[in-house]
Order: C-alpha cells, then sequence, then structure tokens
C-alpha cells in the first residue's frame, strides 16, 4: 500500500505529522481527477495541503474546513515518518 508521510507546521509554533495512505490519495484523486502522478510533474502547495488535511480530517485531528484550516498553516513539506513506504513517482511500471 502507499504511504506518504507529510508534516506541518503552524503560524502558532505547533505541527503535526500525519501518514496519507490509500483513503486518502483515493480522496484526492476523486476531489482534483488527476491521478497521485501529478506529484511527479508539479508539487502545487494546494495539492499538498489538501492532502494533508483530509489526512488529518480522517484521523479526527482537525475538523476545520480546508481554507479556514489552510489559513493557520505557516509551512508544509514531505515527512520521514519511519516505516513509511513513499508513493512512487513513475505513473507506470517497466516492462521487460
Amino acid at each position: 500500500m502507499m504511504r506518504l508521510p507529510l508534516h506541518v507546521q503552524y503560524e502558532d509554533g505547533s505541527g503535526a505529522d500525519v501518514v496519507a495512505s490509500a483513503p486518502d490519495l483515493i480522496a484526492f484523486e476523486r476531489h482534483f481527477d488527476k491521478s497521485m502522478a501529478v506529484f511527479s510533474e508539479q508539487v502545487r502547495i494546494e495539492y499538498m495541503l489538501w492532502l494533508t488535511w483530509t489526512a488529518l480530517k480522517r484521523k479526527n485531528l482537525v475538523t476545520a474546513d480546508f481554507d479556514p484550516w489552510s489559513e493557520t498553516v505557516a509551512a508544509i513539506e514531505f515527512g520521514e515518518t519511519e516505516g513509511a513506504d513513499l508513493a512512487p513517482l513513475e505513473s507506470t511500471q517497466p516492462i521487460g
């Protein structure tokens, strides 16, 4: 299963780590009508924020809607959560 660790730093100095997994990745693809492969082509701040927000929301770690929540974010980055499998950057597997 694909897992994508993310870290959000809030304006108030607090932070949160979350791992986006299959339900979050599917929600991203449905919401933006784009494959996760888009991260290998371009990383839009909105994509990273939305993916983090939906993972936090699914784990009941945030209750605010996306736009008000995003106004509290100072920084966001791909994390290094131990044991997490990063999503592949290629959209297709090589065939031999």
